[in-house]
């Protein structure tokens, strides 16, 4: 395990030895330190430590509450603030700089371990929620469905604003209203059909497996129905869970009953958030030959895939690179910066589909390199629970649901087959 590095910032020396020994006591690297508020800025920006240490009274222009100010307009990094001085203007001046700590000189091991490691656990919080705001925000922002987010009693915590598109309702008047309150409710079925959609929302909640259902929302269309299909799934976030609701509009669906056969050809950018829509979009007339869970494993299936052609193929991301990103817990940031390099912008990944009455057939290419994908398979099945511990267990699925999976040379273009067997 990698020890976390402190750098500290006292005006005293003898405080500063101290610190030093007692820090490397606990088990920390005392990464660099510095007596000013000036060689705190520098210090810190040449070491890059995981936390910082910091006097508030110091000598020079800058003190501590000004040197960490300047610290964190460069990079992003905890900060725990001690001080021999406990009148409240110097407390409530730290506590304006939104410190991660405090701790009272003269202070204890104990209370110094206990401030990092509390510092230490609220910055992997706040991060974690950062990266969750960002990730839901570009879901949001991605897609022409309504997003729903509910807390556990049904309660509206957002709403994506493709609600207006489809209930011409502005998003601030739905949030904190029950999901149930937003349900159309016919007069002569006696709320039945609330009833139902409401025994199918309790069992959601008592075992939180993704749920598909259909609903009849209100409108400010003339008052008129909108019927939607509903994807419910239980999502977890740093500090619990919330529930995220997808409503598709189903016109779309009863169209698509009509259709024989159809074909489609999808080119798409390096957008990771887009692989559920696009595979969803590819798969949502399959039960009309398929039971709805094998129907679900082909969709996920062309998920895994897809995402093979983003990550593996077109950003050139090793499988080793993504064991690593995923252990270190920077995967998200990992990929953006490929997604972000000049060199990997342009590439796309093309997709043709087609389906009739016998069979379903996508073929999904890149424009990377390719892969030895017959290696890659054969070592998937001798060892997958050793070599695809983190990931890679797309294509060993994939080669189980599909009928067919043929790759061309390169291992850039995958063709996958399912049959449908006549009943």
């Amino acid at each position: 395990m990698n020890r976390k590095k402190i750098f500290i910032v006292e005006d005293s020396g003898v405080v500063l030895f101290e610190l030093q020994k007692v820090l490397e006591g606990l088990g920390y690297d005392v990464a660099g330190t510095a007596t000013t508020g000036a060689e705190a800025v520098a210090g810190c920006l040449e070491v890059q430590p995981d936390l910082v240490l910091m006097d508030v009274k110091l000598p020079g222009e800058l003190n501590g509450i000004d040197a960490s100010r300047e610290i964190s307009r460069e990079m992003d990094v905890p900060v725990v603030f001690t001080t021999a001085y406990s009148d409240k203007d110097i407390i409530d001046a730290v506590q304006k700089s939104f410190p991660f700590g405090f701790v009272i000189k003269p202070y204890r091991e104990k209370d110094l371990l206990v401030a990092i490691e509390t510092a230490f656990t609220r910055y992997e919080y706040e991060k974690k929620l950062i990266e969750s705001e960002q990730k839901y925000k570009s879901l949001f922002d991605g897609t022409n469905d309504i997003i729903f987010t509910l807390d556990d009693h049904l309660n509206v915590l957002t709403v994506n604003r493709a609600v207006i598109n489809f209930l011409n309702i502005r998003p601030a008047d739905i949030v904190m209203k029950n999901f149930l309150d937003l349900l159309f409710v016919p007069a002569k079925e006696n709320f039945k059909s609330v009833i139902f959609i409401k025994e199918k929302l309790d069992y959601f909640l008592q075992n939180r497996r993704p749920l598909n259902l259909k609903a009849v929302f209100r409108s400010n269309f003339n008052n008129e129905p909108v019927e939607m299909g509903l994807r419910l799934e239980s999502i977890d976030i740093p500090g619990g869970s919330l529930i995220m609701v997808r409503a598709t509009w189903v016109v779309e669906d009863e169209i698509m009953r009509l259709i024989v056969s159809e074909g489609q050809e999808l080119v798409m950018g390096n957008q990771l958030f887009l692989a559920g829509d696009i595979a969803y979009r590819l798969t949502r007339n399959l039960t009309r030959y398929l039971d709805s869970e094998t129907a679900e494993l082909v969709r996920l299936s062309l998920v895994e895939i897809i995402i093979n052609a983003i990550e593996h193929g077109n950003l050139e991301i090793s499988y080793q690179e993504k064991s690593e990103a995923l252990r270190s817990g920077n995967y998200f940031e990992f990929v953006a910066r490929r997604q972000e390099n000049p060199r990997y912008q342009k590439r796309r990944v093309r997709i043709r589909y087609g389906m009739n009455p016998e069979m379903a057939s996508y073929t999904i290419s890149d424009d990377g390199r390719g892969f030895d994908h017959s290696s890659f398979i054969k070592n998937a099945i001798a060892d997958i629970n050793i070599n695809l511990q983190l990931h890679g267990r797309g294509l060993y699925m994939t080669q189980k649901i599909f009928d067919e999976m043929r790759y061309n040379k390169t291992g850039n273009t995958v063709t996958l087959m399912k049959r449908f067997r006549k009943v």
